[in-house]
Formats: C-alpha cells, structure tokens, sequence
C-alpha cells in the first residue's frame, strides 16, 4: 500500500482503469492506468495538494471540486479529462458536477449557468447537442439530471431544456 493511502482517505472514486482517493486534508491521491487518469498531468497536479472537497469520474476522468469553487480535470480527453475549451468557466462558482455515459459533462455554476464539455458527436450530451440549447443554460438552472447520452435540466421557472442523443432540443 502507498504511504499516502495509510491514513486519512474519506472517498475513493474511479474509472474504468484508475482511482483517485481523496483525503481528509482535501489532497488527491491517483493510481492506475494513466489515460484513465491514473496520472495527473503537472498543470492539474498543483491543484489536487489540498482543498478538494469532491471527485467526480466517469468510465475515463475524474473531475475535482475545490472549496475555492473552482473544478480541475485529468484523465482521457475524449472522456472529458480534457476541459481546456471551457477552462475559465471552471476557475470558481461551480457547486455540482454530472456526467453524462463516458464522454460529456456538465458543471453547475452557482450563477445557474451549465458549463457543459466533453464529447461533441451526435451520439453524446457533449456541446456540439448543447449547442441548440445553449442560451437556455446560460442561467436559471437549478436541477440537471442525465442518462447514459443525454441531459435534462429543470430551471428556475419551471421550464424543462434537454440534449444530447435521442432528445428533442425542442423538448418542454
């Protein structure tokens, strides 16, 4: 066992070939298959040494909440490890984290904005789908759930948006 897992670990997540454990002083510690994420590139590394209060994964990455708001993500690109075009939607007031199958994500601002990544084909929640709907997630949202390719969120004035595979951007 690594030193760093004797003690202190509160939640261990994973995907489909890696962990990651958080402990109780908000560090993450990783292992396994590094395009699992496994392995923490150094640009994300430096934010996983303390302050995390949650992971997030999917089947390919993993997704860290800090107490700061703001959200960092490692592992497979194509499984949204890769957050890079949304990035400074990501830098603070994010208060939830939801994924969508093995490819898309989707992190609530405390705005009620749906910062939304990941995969963009057809087959996926991913932006490209959320592009329809995209005005409708800039604010007001204050639920989001969603299926193995799709999402639905509830916003603040009752209206129900959804995307993704085999939904109707049109749907009410």
């Amino acid at each position: 066992m690594a030193p760093q897992l004797a003690s202190g670990v509160v939640s261990v997540s994973s995907t489909l070939s890696a962990f990651a454990a958080l402990k109780d002083n908000g560090q993450v510690v990783t292992w396994g298959d590094f395009n699992g994420g496994g392995d923490v590139p150094s640009d994300v590394a430096r934010h996983l040494t303390s302050g995390v209060v949650k992971i997030f994964s999917n089947i390919w990455a993993f997704a860290a909440l800090k107490n700061d708001g703001s959200l960092h993500t490692w592992g497979a690109s194509w499984g949204g490890g890769d957050s890079s075009a949304v990035a400074s939607e990501l830098l603070e007031g994010v208060v939830d984290v939801f994924t969508s199958g093995s490819t898309a994500w989707a992190a609530l601002k405390s705005s009620g904005k749906l910062v939304v990544w990941g995969d963009t084909s057809a087959y996926a929640a991913g932006p490209l789908t959320a592009s329809a709907v995209s005005a409708k997630l800039e604010s007001g949202v204050v639920k989001v759930f969603s299926t193995n390719k799709a999402f639905a969120v509830v916003k603040d004035d009752g209206e129900v948006v959804t995307w993704g595979f085999g939904q109707s951007a049109d749907s009410t």
